[in-house]
């Protein structure tokens, strides 16, 4: 049983860091930057992401409790980091706020994604992606305000996803009209092919964004990668542990089943997604406002590497504690 969850765990985290070291290597081959990165990041960000969202919630039964467990969830990992960002800051006598970044933000996208889809199915990455949503929102709102000392609502409202997500809510809520349905399920479908291309373009994306990253503050890149990657579990786990005990996750034995994996799977998803590393779009941030971009493309990198070693781990105690605990 072990070397089958084992098993399991590998061939859904090698692929993904494969996949990103491709990337990473075109980007180092790529002198000449004849490859239009802006324009992979526009088709993904633009089509392929609300894609992924709408495909992914839109024939879905809508739970209010399951979104505000997975949304309430990504804000408080993000709450509960914060001190400890702000304590590695003063130590490392960094003025910039940016330096935080990401070490309270989550790489919810370009890893989290494709490991919730091989890792749990379907059912894994409609929630990861709720979750990844509510990470995102934060992270270009408060995360803005913090590298650049002002709040850019327009750019907000600009965010593909943010629409995707509510279409897809809205048609998974409403009864659309009889006439409707035939287009609907065009949508659907459409949305669904476009949205699968978006998670090996996600990963390559990733790797090939390292490739420019070069590592002036090796220093500071150790601390704040290591403490995403060792302080993010165990606020993953602790929290899941605190929703059980207020009852917003019951262990009941009497629960149906389906309820019950439901359940066990959202609890794995913000335990996988707190233990990401930090995300490159962090480190982007804080190079399009000169906010301490040297530390942040460190953290970003030192956690992304050494999340080829933690995140098997995190897999395996998620299987065991969270998936098959009172079966």
């Amino acid at each position: 049983m072990l070397a089958s969850q084992t098993f399991l765990i590998i061939s859904a985290v090698i692929p993904s860091f494969a996949i990103a070291l491709a990337g990473f290597w075109l980007g180092r081959f790529d002198t000449r930057k004849e490859l239009n990165l802006k324009s992979v990041s526009n088709l993904v960000y633009y089509f392929l992401i609300p894609s992924l969202i709408f495909s992914s919630i839109h024939k879905r039964v809508f739970d209010p409790k399951e979104f505000s467990l997975l949304c309430v969830s990504a804000l408080s990992l993000i709450v509960l980091m914060v001190p400890l960002a702000l304590l590695l800051k003063r130590r490392a006598g960094v003025a910039a706020n940016g330096f935080i970044l990401p070490i309270i933000f989550m790489n919810t996208g370009n890893i989290s994604l494709p490991i919730a889809l091989l890792m749990f199915g379907n059912e894994g990455l409609s929630k990861s992606i709720i979750f990844h949503m509510a990470n995102i929102f934060v992270l270009y709102s408060a995360g803005v305000f913090l590298v650049s000392g002002q709040t850019d609502l327009k750019q907000f409202l600009k965010i593909p996803a943010l629409y995707a997500m509510v279409a897809g809510v809205a048609a998974a809520t409403l009864a659309l009209p009889e006439p409707l349905q035939p287009l609907l399920l065009f949508v659907g479908k459409l949305t669904g092919i476009l949205g699968y291309g978006a998670i090996p373009l996600l990963i390559v994306n990733l790797g090939y964004s390292m490739s420019d990253i070069r590592l002036a503050t090796l220093k500071a890149g150790i601390a704040g990668g290591v403490v995403r990657l060792l302080v993010g579990p165990l606020l993953g786990f602790g929290l899941v542990l605190l929703w059980r005990w207020i009852g917003w996750t019951p262990m009941g034995a009497d629960l149906d089943p389906l309820v019950w994996q439901g359940l066990r799977t959202s609890e794995a998803v913000i335990i996988l997604n707190a233990s990401m590393p930090g995300p490159v779009m962090a480190y982007l941030l804080n190079l399009k406002y000169d906010n301490c971009p040297e530390q942040a493309a460190a953290m970003v990198a030192v956690g992304t590497l050494g999340g080829i070693i933690t995140i098997p781990l995190v897999l395996q105690l998620i299987t065991t504690v969270i998936m098959q605990a009172g079966q």
